[in-house]
């Protein structure tokens, strides 16, 4: 049997129901009945937490196997539970399949999900299973328990508490970096981090005991380290100072990013799914811990401030900079895997750019140009046009919000969409221009302002960042495919 739609959603239930139940005295009813029946352990708060997982916005099939998504699916969920001091009990899987996945793809994946369930006594006691015309898509929902006095939230931090973390930072970004750019298997630095990204630890243990210990206030590391101390202090009501000097960097992505071009500190402030935990403490706490619990690993990283302070982050040299929160954002995808990037010094070389980006187009293709005013965006249409053998004046659909032109690929007549969205406010009014239409129709679609919309877009396209340089007319372009198109799209220009 090659396909699903052969095996029948009963057939399916049938084939993953086995060796779900790790912890039977707690389980009367698991799969296979309306509902789950569950025995709750008595004078504990019930923690529920729930995650999904995308394919081509969150994963790629080309860079993770059933077994590492199905593991990982399950431990960003445990992670949630673990950032509120709790034990991690029971698991809901629901999941949305191509009629055409395989049979053996739908066993690996729960492989990977029983995996990480039998190591910390997880029971997959429910779920749906449907099927879905655009790709995977993974919800999972994980209950916990936790001891009403040991119930850690953000909120909780006071000026004075030290801010550590349990971990390493930045591993799983550059990993996920190594993967987009390919080849990455040469290199002995890389397979930690590649390791990290695809099948991350949990840390629930750590989460238990200090919670146990009194920690303040506490958020697992999904968004990045800057991203989680902006979480902490705006739920507290308190300023952040981190120490860059401090924050813990592996000599894995040391190596890493120096192979990438972009600076490790990065990695562990901006790019997210470390999963390691980040918590604050009242500084004799954080001492005591240290010395019942040598075999926990945790880095002292910054301190608790009064309000008015904000997020700051004092670099090597003790300079004091205010630290945007950054971080992985659905609804930001310009920040993501960065493959190519380059240095335009003039409207002439961004122009040259566009054209280069012409050549490697071929029907069907979306570009999504971001940047500020005056960040160059339509100088680089204006460029891909002429790439695309424009014959007509390219300009900025500011009003208008779509352009449509004329233009050839090899020796073929192809429709260019030029949309500016800046000035739309609502989704509604994407459906008003027929932005979908166009996006789908086999034409070029060049979309400006595409962060205003970017839940709206395909999921897969080529992200173009245009940022300014240390120049007035410099600027700094970045490439982010999404998709396989795209990444061979990025081979061909570099």
């Amino acid at each position: 049997m090659d396909k699903l739609n052969e095996l029948g959603e009963f057939g399916l239930i049938d084939l993953i129901k086995q060796d779900t139940i790790h912890d039977h005295g707690s389980v009367v009813v698991g799969i296979g009945d309306d509902a789950a029946a569950l025995l709750p352990t008595p004078r504990q708060l019930l923690l529920l937490t729930t995650d999904m997982l995308v394919e081509s916005v969150h994963f790629d099939l080309a860079t993770t196997t059933p077994w590492q998504l199905g593991y990982k699916s399950i431990a960003v969920n445990i992670s949630d539970i673990a950032a509120m001091g709790g034990v991690p009990r029971h698991a809901v899987v629901s999941i949305a399949l191509p009629p055409a996945t395989s049979p053996d793809f739908v066993v690996n994946l729960y492989k990977g999900m029983k995996e990480i369930c039998r190591e910390f006594s997880v029971n997959i006691v429910g779920g749906d299973t449907v099927s879905s015309p655009h790709g995977l898509v993974i919800n999972v929902m994980v209950s916990g328990e936790v001891e009403p006095a040991n119930l850690v939230r953000r909120s909780g931090a006071q000026p004075g508490d030290i801010v550590a973390v349990t971990g390493y930072l930045g591993n799983s970004a550059a990993g996920l970096a190594l993967l987009a750019a390919g080849e990455w298997e040469d290199y002995n630095f890389a397979w930690p981090l590649v390791t990290t990204h695809l099948t991350p630890r949990p840390q629930v243990k750590a989460g238990q005991l200090l919670a146990g210990f009194g920690a303040t206030s506490m958020d697992d590391i999904s968004d990045g380290l800057a991203s989680e101390a902006h979480e902490i202090a705006k739920a507290s009501k308190v300023g952040i100072k981190l120490y860059a000097g401090q924050i813990p960097l592996a000599a894995e992505l040391t190596e890493a990013a120096d192979k990438l071009g972009k600076p490790a500190l990065d990695y562990a402030l901006y790019g997210g799914e470390d999963f390691q935990l980040v918590f604050t403490m009242e500084p004799g706490q954080y001492e005591a811990f240290k010395q019942a619990y040598p075999d926990i690993t945790i880095f002292r990283v910054g301190e608790v401030v009064e309000d008015g302070q904000g997020v700051t982050l004092v670099d090597e040299t003790g300079q004091v900079h205010p630290l945007e929160a950054g971080g992985y954002n659905h609804f930001r995808q310009e920040e993501q895997n960065v493959l190519l990037d380059f240095n335009s010094n003039g409207p002439e070389e961004t122009y040259r750019l566009g054209q280069e980006v012409a050549k490697a187009l071929k029907p069907g293709d979306v570009l999504c140009l971001s940047g500020e005013l005056g960040a160059g965006k339509t100088l680089l249409s204006q460029g891909i046009a002429a790439g695309l053998n424009v014959a007509d004046a390219v300009s900025s659909p500011t009003f208008t919000v779509l352009n449509v032109y004329e233009g050839m690929i090899g020796d073929r007549q192809v429709s260019v969409y030029h949309f500016d969205l800046y000035r739309l406010e609502h989704p509604d009014e994407l459906a008003d221009i027929g932005f979908d239409h166009y996006v789908e129709s086999g034409g070029i679609a060049i979309i400006e302002w595409p962060e205003k919309f970017a839940e709206f877009l395909p999921a897969e396209h080529l992200w173009l960042t245009l940022t300014p340089g240390h120049d007035a007319s410099e600027r700094i372009i970045c490439l982010a495919p999404k998709g396989k198109r795209y990444r061979e799209l990025c081979e061909e220009l570099k």
